[in-house]
């Protein structure tokens, strides 16, 4: 039935050369089994392509599942006769009605990034930048699918600045895809999935793979290959695919952005503040709108005291580099322009010169110049009107008409959303909003091998975080989960009396669990806020005797010898009728004991043995001045 099918489209002059509109798929019995009728979607800079594919086949007993995962080219002739390109991999398939002879398939149609997607991870990466952990992140996708191996390649070609290197960069709960899309955002790179060769010679040209593209300036963008597109009024007897529509949006921004954060190193607060150069209004200048975003951002990280991680150290001029990107990101929201269009080959992520709108027209160079930074797009085949009423009707009868964009209107068309070529693309970022929520969790202090205590001069410590696994450090030989110092960067520790040379000092020790919360919220910066007992790690045991609840009463602190048993404490004991207080070293049975003296308790209460105060010690006791007793 499929073979009748195709036999009468090619009576039409619809033989698959001359279809407006076909599908490769990478798997030959779809080829044979698949006939490609309608395509819509939509593709933006710093989006992944989502698109609807409805095919119809004879054959109704396609296991949906040889879909799924299959890459696909989806090939459209343009006005000019050549033939554009667009691949990706299926990622649904909805088997729809059938009449008896014919069956509709709609399939959904991602980039190979949208795979990202699909894996949700928590790991840490020290001492890189966002671009390192991009490149690693790429890597191992291709080590571990094959689909997208074959399908996407890491272009970092169009990157012209210097990104700071972190002392950590943590992955917590998110997909692979949020967390590649939050890191270039805050630092002002774009992506784009592009193809190899948006142009092929012919609808069986094999696949090939994807570019994901990284770009940091519109210089590292490309010029359409038709170079320019020509204004024209939409009419039925337009030979060339042109723009029919046209309009401009402006919309009130803030003119000013603010930025300040916390410096450790200088124990003050550092701020910075950017105008937009950009005219906003003619009514109000940029200086006087009073239109300010101000944030208080998260305090400045403070890598290895020694320079021995090799982070890059906290600069103000990383602050007004966010600053002006901020700004810069506000102009380009200011203004947008949309576009009707049926230009086929409109590629996103790619620039041309617009012709023939006289609005337009008294602009030069530059100003006449437009990147495309999205297109919502539908085109489909021309079926005979028996064969397109036989389709519609089981479009109608699945249920399809709000999925396929188009579908009953023109033959082909999109919108454009385009900025002028000179002002610069960026992605959205919110500096506050645009993270993961971060929550209290626990974690295991480790150190160098030998070492009880472990800190720097500020008494920070290293610590495992317990989510991080073996197998994805490998980048890094196991620093990450190797229960050393190289499991994370210098962790601020919390204390509740902290004066210049003086305070309470309490250091965590390699093997203890602590508590970590975030400084702002913010998944890089930890702080260990206390310590945790669980189980066999049971709670202080005074003179090493009893346990909770039974010595509920008693409170104070007992430290341990390192390395050995022994031990100092400071004992309260609150139990009524037998409250005392004291101060005891292990060696030597040290002891200053006041009030209710008692025996060490191993319960509730313990036999009483004096009162008033004793000093005491299995060793010698000295006085430089006198000793008064009686």
């Amino acid at each position: 039935m499929l073979n009748e099918l195709l036999g009468i489209l090619d009576k039409f002059g619809l033989s698959a050369e001359k279809r407006p509109l076909s599908a490769l798929f990478s798997s030959k019995e779809l080829n044979q089994k698949l006939y490609a009728q309608h395509f819509s979607g939509r593709s933006a800079v710093n989006e992944s392509m989502r698109a609807q594919l409805l095919c119809f086949s004879t054959d109704s007993t396609i296991p949906l599942k040889r879909f799924i995962a299959c890459q696909i080219a989806v090939d459209q002739r343009t006005d000019d006769g050549r033939i554009f390109r667009t691949t990706g991999i299926i990622t649904e398939a909805v088997q729809g009605a059938s009449d008896g002879a014919l069956i509709s398939y709609l399939l959904t149609i991602e980039d190979p990034l949208s795979l990202l997607n699909h894996r949700k991870n928590s790991r840490v990466f020290l001492n890189k930048n966002e671009i390192e952990v991009i490149e690693i992140l790429h890597k191992e996708w291709c080590q571990r699918s094959r689909v997208y191996a074959a399908s996407n390649q890491l272009d970092l070609r169009g990157l012209n600045e210097n990104y700071e290197i972190k002392t950590q960069i943590t992955q917590y709960n998110e997909t692979d895809f949020q967390f590649l899309k939050r890191l270039l955002a805050r630092i002002s790179v774009n992506f784009i999935q592009k193809e190899q060769h948006a142009f092929v010679a012919s609808f069986s040209t094999d696949i090939q793979a994807k570019k994901l593209s990284l770009f940091d300036q519109n210089q590292f963008l490309n010029q359409l290959s038709r170079q320019n597109i020509r204004f024209h009024r939409s009419d039925a007897t337009e030979r060339f695919d042109s723009i029919t529509q046209i309009s401009a949006k402006r919309m009130m921004q803030a003119t000013q952005v603010h930025l300040q954060r916390w410096r450790s190193d200088f124990i003050d607060q550092e701020q910075t503040q950017k105008t937009s150069k950009h005219q906003h209004s003619e009514n109000i200048s940029n200086f006087g709108s009073g239109l300010e975003l101000s944030y208080a951002i998260t305090p400045a990280s403070i890598n290895d005291l020694n320079q021995k991680d090799g982070a890059d150290r906290a600069d103000i001029l990383h602050l007004e580099k966010l600053a002006k990107n901020q700004t810069l990101m506000l102009d380009q929201l200011a203004k947008v322009f949309v576009a009707k269009s049926t230009v086929r080959d409109a590629e996103v992520g790619c620039w041309f010169e617009l012709l023939g709108y006289t609005q337009i027209d008294q602009h030069r160079g530059a100003d006449n110049e437009y990147i495309i930074t999205s297109k919502e797009f539908f085109n489909q085949n021309n079926l005979p009107k028996d064969l397109n009423y036989q389709c519609q009707c089981l479009v109608e009868e699945s249920n399809w008409l709000d999925k396929l964009v188009g579908f009953n209107g023109e033959r082909q068309g999109n919108i454009l959303n385009l900025q002028r070529r000179e002002v610069p693309v960026l992605p959205i970022y919110d500096p506050i909003l645009d993270r993961p929520k971060a929550h209290p969790m626990h974690a295991r202090v480790t150190g160098e091998q030998g070492e009880t205590v472990y800190v720097d001069e500020w008494s920070r410590i290293k610590v495992r975080y317990l989510f991080s696994r073996s197998e994805d450090n490998v980048h890094a030989s196991n620093a990450g989960s190797s229960e050393t110092d190289r499991d994370s960067a210098w962790v601020e520790v919390l204390t509740n009396f902290a004066g210049k040379g003086f305070g309470s000092r309490y250091l965590p020790r390699v093997g203890e669990l602590v508590l970590l919360d975030h400084i702002d919220g913010d998944i890089d910066r930890p702080i260990v806020v206390g310590r945790i007992h669980e189980s066999e790690r049971y709670p202080s045991k005074f003179d090493d005797k009893g346990k909770l609840p039974d010595t509920r009463y008693l409170s104070g602190v007992r430290s341990q010898e390192i390395n050995a048993s022994g031990y100092n404490q400071l004992r309260f004991d609150d139990t009524t009728g037998q409250i005392s207080a004291q101060l005891q070293s292990s060696y030597a049975v040290s002891q200053l004991n006041l009030g209710k003296l008692s025996h060490p308790k191993e319960k509730e209460k313990s036999d009483d043995r004096g009162e008033g105060f004793e000093l005491r010690t299995d060793q010698w006791g000295q006085s430089g001045q006198v000793l008064v007793y009686c």
